[in-house]
C-alpha cells in the first residue's frame, strides 16, 4: 500500500486544502482536507504505539473516523479487522476470539451494543480503561487477555504480513476470516487503477458497508488514489432500512446533493433504482458516470434495463480470498451479461469442470487453517470465458445462497435452526439472487399460523439476511420415492426447486 500512502502525502503537500473526506451526517457535513487527513492519520497511528496496538476491531456506521482509523491501522503495520454491523452478538464475539483483538474501535453510540454482549471480554483494568482518540467521538475499548489465553484457534502472529483480516458475510454462523496482506491490496488498488486511467476523476460515494472489503478498496482507496474526494453517510441515511429492504430515494437523493461521479452498488439496490426511474430520478443521477456492481449476479435484464434509461452501469466479479475485484466491465469494454475482463493483477481460467480458477492473487490464508494456500484459487462459481476475453459467470458450484444484497448464505445453517422445531419436520431453503430467503417447508401439521409462529421463533435466533421472508407448504414429505432426498437422508435440493420452481418465484411477484 505504499503507492496510496505516497499519494495521500503529495495530495496533503501540494493540494492541502482540497477536500479529501466529507461525512454528511444530517444535520451537518464534517469536512477533512488532503492535509487534515494526513495529520489525523498520524495522530491515531501515534496512539496506537501508545497503546501497543496489534490487531484491532473497527465496529462502526460508514464516517470519515472508520476511513481514518483504516489507513492509521494500515500505515504503521497494525493488523486491522472490519466488523460489520450486521453481525450477531456471537458472530462478533466469535470474530474477536478468533483474530484475538487487543482492542475495538467504535463510536459512543454502539458502545451499548459492545458492552452488553456477553460474548465479548473488555478489560476492567485502570490502565485498561476506554481511551478517546483523537478523532471525533471515536473510542478505542481494550478487550481482556483472556482471548489470548484461549488457544482454540492459531493466533493472528503465526500468519506473518497481515494488513486486514475480511470476515465473511456469515455463511454459517462462526464465519471465516481471509487473511490479506499489504501486497494483496496493492496488487488490487493498481489493477483497478490501471484499468480505470481512460476515466475522469470524481468523487465517490460509499453506498455498501465500509466493512465490505470491496466497498473498503474499490471505493474509498481507489477514489483517494484517483485524487477525488470520499463521501460517507450513515447507511440509514442512504436507504438501507435492513439488509432486505431499501428506500431508494434516500439514495437519490444523496447523489444528487453531493454531485458525485461514482458508486458501487448490490444487484437488488440498482433493481429498485430502475424500477424507480423516472426524468427527475434520472436528473438527480445525471452527475454519475460510474455505477459499478458487485455483491452477486446481476440480472441481464436488470442491466440492459439501466442502460437503455441511460445509467453507466457496470458489472464485476470478485472474492474476499483475491482481495476483491478480480474482473470488471468498463465505459471502453463492456458485455452486458458477463462480469467483464479480468484485471491487470490476475489470470483467470476454467477448470475441466467449468470452475473459474483464479491465479496471481491470493490470500495469506484463513484464520486458523494455516496450510499452504495455492496458488490458484478455486472459487467454488462455475462459467466461461468468450473469445473475447469477457468472464461469464453461470452459478455456484456449491449450495451457498448469495442473495441479491451479496450475504453469501449456506441453506444448511439456516435449515438446521430451522428443523430444531417440532413443529417443522423438513425444510429446503432458497433464495439465489433474491433479496429474501424462502423456504418449502414440511410440517408436522398443516395449520399454517403454527408454523408461522416456528419460522418467527427461529427468525429470531438468524441475522435479518438468514430469515425466512416466505414460505410454502410442500405437498408431501421428501422422500427417496420422489427423488427429494438421498439415501442418507440429504435433501436433493436441485430437485425440490425444479418441483416447486413456480410457487417459488410467485412468493416474490
Amino acid at each position: 500500500m505504499e503507492k496510496l500512502f505516497q499519494v495521500l502525502r503529495s495530495r496533503a503537500d501540494f493540494f492541502p486544502h482540497q477536500t479529501a473526506l466529507m461525512t454528511d451526517a444530517g444535520d451537518h457535513q464534517d469536512i477533512i482536507s488532503n492535509q487534515q487527513l494526513w495529520q489525523k492519520i498520524a495522530s491515531v497511528t501515534a496512539v496506537f504505539t501508545q497503546e501497543k496496538v496489534q490487531c484491532v476491531g473497527l465496529y462502526m456506521d460508514n464516517c470519515s473516523e472508520w476511513i481514518i482509523c483504516d489507513l492509521a491501522a494500515a500505515s504503521l503495520g497494525v493488523t486491522l479487522v472490519p466488523i460489520p454491523l450486521f453481525f450477531t452478538p456471537a458472530q462478533v464475539g466469535h470474530l474477536a476470539k478468533s483474530a484475538q483483538l487487543d482492542a475495538i474501535i467504535t463510536k459512543q453510540a454502539l458502545t451499548l451494543a459492545l458492552n452488553t454482549n456477553e460474548h465479548l471480554h473488555f478489560a476492567v483494568a485502570n490502565n485498561a480503561a476506554p481511551k478517546l482518540l483523537p478523532l471525533t467521538d471515536t473510542l478505542l475499548l481494550p478487550l481482556s487477555g483472556d482471548y489470548r489465553l484461549d488457544r482454540e484457534i492459531n493466533a493472528i502472529n503465526d500468519i506473518e504480513a497481515v494488513t486486514k483480516i475480511t470476515y465473511t458475510s456469515g455463511s454459517t454462523g462462526e464465519p471465516k476470516g481471509v487473511c490479506l496482506s499489504s501486497a494483496n491490496i496493492a496488487a488490487v488498488c493498481e489493477g483497478i487503477e490501471a484499468s480505470m486511467v481512460q476515466m475522469p476523476r470524481s468523487d465517490h460515494l460509499c453506498v455498501m458497508p465500509l466493512a465490505t472489503l470491496l466497498e473498503n478498496i474499490a471505493g474509498v482507496y481507489i477514489c483517494l488514489l484517483r485524487g477525488g474526494a470520499v463521501i460517507t453517510a450513515p447507511l440509514a441515511t442512504l436507504g438501507f432500512v435492513s439488509n432486505v429492504e431499501f428506500d431508494i430515494e434516500k439514495l437519490v437523493n444523496k447523489i444528487a446533493l453531493h454531485q458525485v461521479g461514482s458508486v458501487i452498488l448490490l444487484p437488488q439496490i440498482l433493481k429498485y433504482l430502475v424500477h424507480a426511474a423516472n426524468t427527475d430520478v434520472l436528473a438527480q443521477c445525471a452527475s454519475l458516470q460510474f455505477i459499478a456492481l458487485g455483491g452477486g449476479k446481476t440480472s441481464p435484464l436488470i442491466l440492459q434495463q439501466a442502460i437503455d434509461i441511460g445509467l453507466p452501469v457496470y458489472e464485476g466479479y470478485g472474492l474476499s480470498e483475491c482481495c476483491s475485484v478480480v474482473s470488471l466491465n468498463l465505459p471502453q469494454q463492456n458485455k452486458v451479461g458477463s462480469v467483464g475482463k479480468a484485471l491487470p493483477h490476475v489470470q483467470v481460467s476454467i477448470a475441466a469442470d467449468g470452475e473459474i480458477m483464479i491465479d496471481g492473487q491470493a490470500m495469506l490464508g484463513y484464520l486458523g487453517e494455516l496450510k499452504p494456500v495455492p496458488e490458484q484459487i478455486h472459487t467454488g462459481d462455475l462459467g466461461y470465458i468468450d473469445a473475447d476475453g469477457f468472464i461469464y459467470v453461470s452459478g455456484r458450484k456449491k449450495n451457498i445462497i448469495v442473495s441479491s444484497f451479496g450475504r453469501n448464505i449456506s441453506p444448511e445453517w439456516v435449515e438446521a435452526s430451522l428443523t430444531s422445531s417440532s413443529t417443522i419436520a423438513q425444510v429446503a431453503v432458497f433464495g439465489e439472487a433474491r433479496p429474501t430467503l424462502s423456504a418449502v417447508v414440511v410440517a408436522s401439521h398443516k395449520n399454517p399460523l403454527a408454523i408461522q409462529n416456528a419460522i418467527d421463533e427461529c427468525n429470531k435466533s438468524l441475522p435479518d439476511y438468514a430469515q425466512i421472508h416466505h414460505w410454502l407448504l410442500a405437498d408431501a414429505p421428501f422422500s427417496t420415492q420422489s427423488n427429494t432426498l438421498t439415501s442418507n437422508g440429504r435433501i436433493k435440493r436441485k430437485n425440490i426447486e425444479l418441483v416447486y420452481e413456480d410457487k417459488l418465484a410467485a412468493l416474490y411477484s
